[in-house]
């Protein structure tokens, strides 16, 4: 049976993108309507292409029902910035808008992007105006389609690299942007906003040369790295483009297909895969190369089952052998065979690095990627001071911190001081960071993703207290937790990963790599948040005392056969 089997009825997110032609119908209707606060659920799903999904405050949910009053409605804005890249103009809009319009804080995600949290209905369009006009879209950052293109986020400004990833990251993004006008109609009054900061009327158009109407059968990632610095988790991505260099030479691509770490807790024909090497290509081929690849994903991905509509069940199901053929086909031209590469480490670009150009860079760390003030710690306030006062090019990460990049030699002084001032912490042993929180990350879970069973942001906090209560703080283990299986957190691939099942009860993994290149295993299941401190506690208590010299904690559990489930390795030039 084919994977998009023309006999098989369509899902019903199929058929509201072909009864709303270019994402606009309904939805320009219904924002138009300022006495409602939430949208049909015809209207929500094309909100999605436009960057912005709709939430509730679900601690307000019981509450407001015996009250007899609606749910606490918001909504959540997402930026498509490639590479994670912001002017410090950019940056600075950004923080603005999330007082003015938002919840007061910034969500930096695990796909190098900026969420607003907090969003009343009325002030979706001025902030979304607001962006634009400096050149930050939210056009195709949620939906179907291909989403914001992650890289590494300073490989361009260190010495030693002589091909820019960012500058590819953002053709691969424009390339991809949905067609459709109704965006620029809705948010931006007709009007798009050019490089050099003009604004010209757009020629209203629904067409998708691409995409066709019903763009893609869901959501479809791509991602540029390297080998050496795996930052991004390249084998997670439905496509990527794994670097492969001689010195500071690129010699081209390997592309990797087929990845992807969600997955549906009951549901045996979902599953986190980790993608394959199809073939090498040239750098000039890039653009080629993923378009043909992603219209394969866009004629063949299941259109029936949501929960099966990923790049990466097509590879499970047709195999790499077809994929490579079927490239081929498309592309007129057959790829090369995938090129060995060296071994894969990831690093996470906090503290200070000197740049090629002689300036400076200096990572920040942010818990769990919110951007807000608490206590001494006052981040927020903080970031915006360093990149006001020195105009600092930002840089956001996959590991949801923030790197402010182009600082002087004479401005790193003053940086250096703020730094201390606002108590941020740009590595181990400043404000509060341990080596063990150094490596966390957490999705954002509840109260406003709708998705959510279970604690992660709010929770990651206390667990990593409890752990460093045990005398484990001094350890670099990568702890990733995920209110639901969705894995926004990417913990299928974490050393330790932790992954919502219901409310208060986690599934606990094990064994991923620290590179990124190898799948975790279920080690223990409906493990509630009371125990959990206790299951990792002696997790991390046996491998310290059975670890090899210098063994990471994934390395240790998949040697002692911890865990079972699903497996692979991936990304050591040995497949």
């Amino acid at each position: 049976m084919s994977i998009a089997d023309p006999s098989k009825a369509v899902s019903h997110i199929e058929e509201i993108k072909l009864a709303n032609p270019g994402l606009g119908g309904v939805l320009l209707e219904e924002l138009a309507d300022e006495r409602r606060p939430s949208l049909s659920d015809a209207a929500e799903v094309l909100l999605k292409f436009h960057g912005s999904y709709q939430q509730e405050d679900r601690d307000q949910r019981q509450a407001r029902k015996k009250a007899g009053l609606e749910r606490a409605w918001q909504y959540m804005v997402r930026t498509r910035t490639p590479g994670g890249r912001l002017t410090a103009a950019q940056y600075l809009l950004a923080d603005e808008l999330a007082t003015t319009y938002a919840n007061g804080t910034l969500r930096l995600t695990t796909r190098q992007t900026i969420q607003f949290h907090g969003i009343g209905k009325a002030n979706l369009k001025p902030l979304i105006k607001a962006l634009n006009e400096r050149l930050v879209t939210t056009y195709a950052t949620c939906g179907d389609v291909v989403r914001n293109v992650v890289t590494c986020p300073v490989a361009d400004l260190l010495p030693g690299h002589h091909y820019d990833l960012q500058a590819l990251a953002r053709q691969i993004s424009d390339h991809f942007l949905p067609e459709s006008s109704a965006y620029y109609e809705l948010w931006l009054d007709g009007e798009k906003v050019l490089a050099d900061g003009k604004k010209v009327r757009v020629t209203p158009t629904r067409d998708e040369s691409f995409y066709g109407p019903t763009y893609l059968p869901r959501k479809h990632k791509l991602a540029l790295g390297l080998p050496h610095d795996n930052c991004v988790d390249l084998f997670t991505h439905d496509l990527a483009l794994e670097a492969v260099v001689d010195g500071a030479a690129l010699r081209g691509f390997n592309l990797l297909a087929g990845g992807g770490l969600g997955s549906t807790h009951g549901k045996a024909e979902t599953f986190p895969r980790l993608g394959d090497r199809v073939g090498f290509l040239p750098p000039t081929q890039a653009l080629a190369v993923l378009e043909a690849a992603s219209a394969i994903y866009r004629d063949e991905g299941d259109r029936s089952n949501r929960k099966h509509a990923r790049l990466k069940y097509v590879l499970a199901e047709r195999g790499v052998a077809w994929f490579r053929a079927e490239l081929a086909r498309r592309l007129g031209w057959a790829l090369g065979d995938p090129v060995e590469v060296g071994p894969y480490a990831a690093h996470d670009h906090l503290g200070w690095h000197a740049q090629a150009d002689g300036n400076w860079l200096v990572g920040v760390w942010v818990e769990s990627g919110r951007v807000k003030d608490e206590g001494a710690r006052r981040v927020r306030s903080g970031l915006r001071a360093i990149v006001a006062q020195t105009g600092a090019e930002v840089r956001l990460t996959a590991q949801q911190n923030i790197v402010l990049a182009q600082i002087t030699p004479a401005d790193r002084p003053r940086v250096e001081a703020l730094i201390a001032e606002y108590g941020l912490a740009t590595q181990a042993g400043e404000a509060g960071l341990t080596p063990l929180r150094r490596g966390a990350l957490a999705c954002p879970a509840l109260p406003t993703c709708g998705l959510a069973v279970a604690e992660a942001e709010r929770y990651l906090p206390e667990l990593l207290g409890a752990l460093e209560a045990r005398g484990l703080g001094g350890e670099r283990v990568d702890i990733r937790l995920s209110g639901c299986p969705n894995s926004c957190s990417r913990p299928p691939t974490a050393e330790i990963g932790v992954i919502g099942r219901s409310l208060g009860r986690y599934h606990v993994y094990v064994g991923g790599s620290p590179g990124g290149t190898r799948l975790a295993r279920l080690y223990q299941a409906e493990v509630t948040a009371a125990e959990l401190p206790a299951v990792l506690g002696d997790l991390l208590a046996r491998w310290r005392e059975a670890r090899d010299p210098g063994e990471a904690f994934g390395d240790w559990a998949t040697r002692a056969g911890l865990g079972q489930g699903w497996h692979a390795e991936r990304g050591r030039g040995d497949d």
